[in-house]
């Protein structure tokens, strides 16, 4: 169920609403569980060598009458990859609501391969509390700048000799600025803010579409920055969907089907096709891509890898079966039909990839549209796009800037 803090926040007003319309001799003030809700508007995802924290945001329903304590556990990490500020324990100060802490990495190297772990209320001084929700963060192996080949090492020469632009500024691991505005009619359903700003980290080569003609890049590890924010959409439209997407028994029994568990799943995007035009300092990166159903789209061309669809895929490649309960009698299905027939899918694409972004296909007012652009200079170079998915009410604004190497 989609829920978030902005229902939670409707509800104990509705609940406060109840209680003043029944009387004025009585004691109005909200009695009910102060629920604890946990969020970070940074990229939930830390590399092992990463300096860069995770700010928790801790928000209550309601403001504390003293000094309460809250106590978080990690979950995952018993073998000590991650540090918790304050060894989890946050203080909520009397008459206040609100507090942070951060999450570290170690720095110990422990981990080979990508790791989720959990966030979770331990305990609590207030009886009233109640935790509301856990968070999300996942932990991968520490980030390596990618080894290039001779033939790359003299393409890079090339454009310095024909162009003056020294690609290895470029190519690496290069730190982002991500903001996102969100469209209105998404406020309180898949975002509970407006705008959404952090930092990140990708890692950039040269692409093997590259040319001595043309200097084409490829993020090949957190394209744009925006993995996590990709991954956070695409469970909000799909398995944390519970009012909708998780009711229908064909998708009940596809996740039931492929042992699905978020915890062991893996999502990872690449970006390829970057292109540099020096001589206009400006950078070509929508292309035309195609949707699920084969048709044509100007997009930016995000490729993804989902375990949870791979094994799915495979299952109808092999002419597997499932049952699905339809009314009170379960029926046999071929995956491969499901699949293609009742587009029943985890295919990140279908979620992800909605509508071309060359030009205003919402018309929404105001319009929430912006023109896809991309330009360096020899300090950053940034992009700008709309973008949209499934269910979106409109255009999400992301704006991206990355610092040069030097």
């Amino acid at each position: 169920m989609r829920y978030n803090y902005y229902y939670l926040c409707l509800y104990v007003l509705f609940l406060l609403g109840l209680v003043t319309s029944c009387s004025n001799d009585i004691d109005y003030t909200y009695k009910g569980s102060n629920y604890i809700q946990i969020s970070t508007a940074d990229d939930p995802a830390i590399a092992e060598n990463d300096d860069r924290p995770v700010t928790v945001d801790v928000l209550l329903a309601t403001a504390v009458e003293t000094d309460a304590t809250i106590h978080f556990e990690l979950s995952g990490n018993e073998d000590g990859v991650l540090n918790m500020e304050n060894d989890g324990s946050v203080l909520i100060k009397a008459g206040e609501k609100k507090a942070s802490f951060k999450i570290a990495s170690n720095h110990k190297g422990l981990i080979k391969a990508q790791r989720s772990m959990t966030l979770k209320v331990k305990d609590y001084t207030d009886p009233r509390m109640q935790a509301w929700r856990d968070l999300k963060l996942i932990v991968k192996p520490s980030v390596e700048s990618p080894t290039l080949t001779e033939e790359q090492l003299e393409l890079i020469k090339g454009y310095k000799e024909k162009y003056g632009l020294d690609l290895n500024q470029f190519i690496g691991v290069l730190k982002c600025n991500v903001e996102i505005r969100y469209p209105e009619g998404d406020i309180g359903t898949f975002y509970d803010e407006e705008t959404r700003s952090f930092e990140g980290k990708s890692v950039i080569t040269l692409s093997d579409n590259a040319t001595a003609e043309r200097p084409i890049l490829k993020m090949i590890d957190n394209p744009l920055g925006l993995t996590s924010f990709l991954w956070e959409i695409l469970k909000k439209e799909t398995i944390e969907d519970d009012e909708v997407w998780m009711e229908q028994p064909y998708n009940q029994a596809m996740v039931k089907a492929i042992n699905f568990s978020e915890d062991e799943e893996e999502f990872n995007v690449l970006l390829d096709n970057i292109e540099l035009e020096p001589e206009a300092q400006s950078i070509s990166f929508v292309t035309t891509v195609q949707d699920v159903n084969g048709y044509d789209l100007k997009n930016v061309p995000f490729e993804y890898s989902f375990t949870a669809w791979d094994r799915w895929k495979t299952m109808g490649e092999q002419g597997k079966t499932v049952s699905v309960l339809e009314g009170d009698n379960w029926v046999e299905y071929s995956v491969a039909e499901l699949i293609t027939e009742y587009a029943i899918t985890l295919d990140p694409i279908a979620y992800l990839l909605y509508s071309s972004i060359d030009e205003d296909e919402w018309e929404n007012e105001p319009s929430d549209f912006i023109e896809p652009k991309g330009s360096f200079n020899e300090d950053t170079f940034t992009f700008q796009f709309s973008w949209d998915h499934y269910n979106s009410g409109g255009y999400t604004q992301i704006y991206v800037t990355y610092t040069l190497n030097k």
